[in-house]
C-alpha cells in the first residue's frame, strides 16, 4: 500500500484489516496514523545517528521525518508534541555556529521547509495565472478540483478568484479553500486563502473583489482582500521551485522582449550616427554599442531559431542563411562581437545536423547544393567570430570518410580506369557519383579542416 495509494489499493487494504466498517473520516485518521508510524520508522534511519554534524543532510533528514510524525499526530489527536521535542533537541550541540543547538537546525531547516495546505492552495492560485488548469488534476502528492474560477485583467492588473479542493493522495484529507490572487505586474503577487465557508459567502467575497478591482487601483484591490480575508498572504516565493523558476522565467521572457524591442529601436533610430563615428574612426558611445550588440545578437538568435526550426531534416533553408550572412555583415560592419552562447550552440548543433543528413541520405542530384549550404553556414559561424567548435562534426564526417566516401571514390577510379580501357561504361551505380559531386564531398572535408589532400589529387 505504501508504494500504491489507488483508491483500489486503499479499498483492499481495510477490506482486510478493518474490523468494523469504516466512514470516510475514520479510513483518514487510520491513514494518517499509518503515515506517522511509517515516518516515526523513518527517524530512525541510520545514516542520520553516526555523523559528527547534527545540521548535516542525514541528520536534517530525520528530523524532517520526526517533525512530520509530530505534525499527524497533532492532526489526529490534536496533541502537541513539538515544543517537547525541541526541549530535548536543545541539548543536541551542532558544530556550526549559525545553529548552536539541534533545536534551531530543526527551526531552520525544518520548520521553514514544512510545506502547508494553504501553501499547496497559493501554489495553485498563482499558478493558475499562467497555466490552465483541468477541472481535476495532479499537483504534486494532491488531487485538486476545482468548482470555481474567475480571473479579469484591468490595465497592468490581474485579479483571479476561485474555490479548489485539495484532496491528499497520501491520506486522503480534504481541504476546500477559497482563493484570491492579484498579480500587480512583474514579480509581485498577493494571494490570500481562507476555508470555503459557504456558496453565499463566497459570492459576496467574489462580488466585492472584482467591485474594487474596477478602480484600477492595487491599493483598492488589496485592501478588500484584507477586508476579507485577513493580513496573511502569500507571494511568488512560496511556490514550489520548479513552477516559481518556471513562472520567473515566462515573467523574464516578456521584460527581455521589452527591451529587445527598445534596443533595436535605439539602434535603428542611430544606425547612421554609428556608421559615421566608425568613417572617422571615433569611439562609439558605449550606450549605442551595447544596443547595436543586443540588437543584433537577437536578430542573429532568432534567425538560427528559424534555421533550426525549418532544418527538421537537417536540410538548411536558403533564406535563413541569406538573413545570416546579412547579419554578419552588418556585424562587422559596426564593429559589433556577437556573444550570445546559445547563438554557438545552435550553430554547432545545426552544422552536425546538416551533416549527418548528406553523410546519411545524400542524393547525388542535389548532395552539391545542401553541402553549398553547409559550407555557408560554416563560414558564417567565422563571420561572426563565433569560432565553431566542429569536433563532433569532424568525427561524423572522418566516420563516413572511411566507410563511405572512400569507397567512393575508389570506386569511381575503378569505373574510370575500366572506362578507359574498354570504352564503356560498366559501372551505373558509382557513376551516378560524378566527379564534381566527389570533389565536393571531399572539399567538404578541408572545410571541416581534415586532411583529404590525398584523395582530391587523385579526382583530378
Amino acid at each position: 500500500m505504501i508504494r500504491d495509494r489507488s483508491d483500489v489499493s486503499l479499498d483492499a487494504f481495510f477490506a482486510t484489516y478493518q474490523s468494523r466498517e469504516l466512514t470516510p473520516g475514520d479510513r483518514t485518521d487510520a491513514l494518517r496514523l499509518l503515515e506517522m508510524q511509517r515516518h516515526s520508522l523513518l527517524m530512525f534511519t541510520s545514516c542520520g545517528w553516526f555523523f559528527e554534524e547534527i545540521s548535516r543532510p542525514e541528520g536534517t533528514q530525520i528530523l524532517r521525518y520526526a517533525g512530520r510524525a509530530i505534525e499527524l499526530a497533532a492532526d489526529v489527536t490534536g496533541v502537541e508534541l513539538e515544543a517537547e521535542f525541541l526541549e530535548k533537541l536543545a541539548l543536541a550541540p551542532s558544530n556550526v555556529e549559525c545553529f548552536g543547538t539541534g533545536d534551531e537546525v530543526y527551526r531552520q531547516l525544518v520548520i521553514g521547509d514544512r510545506v502547508s495546505p494553504e501553501q499547496v492552495a497559493a501554489h495553485y492560485a498563482i499558478s493558475s495565472l499562467f497555466t490552465t488548469h483541468e477541472r481535476e488534476q495532479q499537483l504534486y502528492s494532491y488531487t485538486t478540483r476545482q468548482s470555481d474560477y474567475q480571473i479579469q485583467r484591468l490595465g497592468s492588473l490581474t485579479l483571479a478568484v476561485g474555490q479548489v479542493l485539495l484532496v491528499s493522495d497520501i491520506t486522503r484529507a480534504e481541504h476546500h479553500y477559497t482563493f484570491a490572487v492579484l498579480h500587480l505586474g512583474g514579480w509581485d503577487f498577493h494571494c490570500c486563502i481562507q476555508p470555503f465557508t459557504g456558496r453565499r459567502s463566497y459570492v459576496d467575497l467574489k462580488q466585492n473583489l472584482f467591485d474594487a478591482l474596477q478602480d484600477a487601483s492595487a491599493a483598492s484591490v488589496i485592501l478588500a482582500m484584507v477586508a476579507e480575508f485577513g493580513n496573511p498572504s502569500f507571494s511568488l516565493d512560496h511556490l514550489f521551485a520548479e513552477d516559481r523558476q518556471r513562472i520567473m522565467a515566462l515573467l523574464c521572457q516578456e521584460t527581455l522582449t521589452r527591451l529587445d524591442q527598445l534596443y533595436t529601436q535605439v539602434y535603428r533610430d542611430n544606425y547612421g550616427v554609428m556608421t559615421a563615428f566608425h568613417r572617422d574612426e571615433l569611439p562609439v558611445p558605449q550606450e549605442l554599442r551595447v544596443a547595436a550588440e543586443i540588437a543584433l545578437g537577437n536578430r542573429c538568435l532568432r534567425a538560427l531559431q528559424g534555421l533550426e526550426a525549418e532544418s527538421g531534416d537537417g536540410r538548411l533553408n536558403a533564406n535563413y542563411l541569406t538573413e545570416l550572412e546579412a547579419i554578419a555583415a552588418e556585424a562587422k560592419q559596426q564593429r559589433i562581437a556577437i556573444a550570445n552562447p546559445d547563438i554557438r550552440t545552435i550553430l554547432e548543433r545545426s552544422i552536425v545536423r546538416s551533416l549527418a543528413s548528406i553523410l546519411k541520405h545524400g542524393d547525388p542530384a542535389t548532395v552539391e547544393t545542401h553541402i553549398g549550404h553547409l559550407e555557408r553556414l560554416i563560414q558564417i559561424g567565422y563571420q561572426l567570430d563565433l569560432n565553431p567548435n566542429l569536433e563532433k562534426a569532424q568525427e561524423l564526417y572522418f566516420q563516413y570518410l572511411e566507410t563511405q566516401i572512400v569507397p567512393l571514390c575508389v570506386g569511381w577510379l575503378q569505373h574510370r580506369d575500366r572506362a578507359i580501357a574498354s570504352e564503356t561504361d560498366d559501372n551505373k551505380e558509382t557513376a551516378q557519383w560524378e566527379l564534381p559531386t566527389l570533389r565536393k564531398l571531399l572539399q567538404l572535408g578541408q572545410t571541416l579542416t581534415i586532411d583529404v589532400h590525398a584523395w582530391l589529387s587523385q579526382l583530378t
